[in-house]
């Protein structure tokens, strides 16, 4: 491939050109992927390696939006990793949950799209399930209703009836009678 094949492969983010070639940018000593989002360098600042290897032992370092370095990057399947942990840790605590979502500086609605085309479930819908899967448990364990509800974050006793029984198709006392017979 020429040199300004690879330009041309730049210049259009060509994420079928990622791995075959590098680029670098002599100005700010940094090398990207042929399909980095950050604003196209001048022509004449460019050159390009074949390896990142061959990149780093020029001296340049690697990107931070488009992370050469790694295999493998989809800052969209990083985004929502680190969103289904949130949930995971912050579940019963929706302030905390709110500021930690925001701090990863993306839109809500893009997120929640992204999300759902990764799990199947909008952020709320996740949410949910994660909080009922824990009342369910703190049930079983002998907990109250009303203490297993605002434990897992519920922010009153009807909306978690009302969200215990889109999840598992019973009133929490109907599963606790269930559970307990089939046991």
């Amino acid at each position: 491939m020429t040199s300004e094949e690879k330009w041309k492969r730049i210049i259009e983010n060509d994420i079928d050109s990622d791995g075959k070639f590098f680029y670098a940018v002599k100005t700010t000593k940094i090398f990207c992927r042929p399909s980095c989002k950050s604003k196209t360098p001048l022509r004449v600042n460019v050159t390009f390696f074949d390896t990142k290897n061959q990149a780093i032992a020029a001296g340049y370092r690697p990107c931070k939006r488009c992370r050469p370095d790694l295999l493998q990057f989809n800052p969209s399947e990083d985004l929502v990793y680190k969103t289904k942990n949130l949930i995971d840790i912050y579940f019963n605590n929706s302030y905390d949950l709110e500021r930690e979502i925001q701090d990863l500086g993306i839109n809500r609605n893009h997120l929640n799209k992204l999300f759902l085309s990764y799990y199947g479930k909008t952020i709320t819908q996740y949410l949910r399930f994660v909080r009922v899967e824990k009342a369910k448990l703190m049930l079983l364990e002998g907990s109250k209703i009303i203490e297993s509800a605002f434990e897992c974050g519920f922010g009153s006793v009807s909306s978690f009836y009302s969200s215990f029984k889109k999840e598992t198709g019973y009133a929490p006392k109907l599963f606790i009678k269930i559970m307990k017979n089939n046991k």
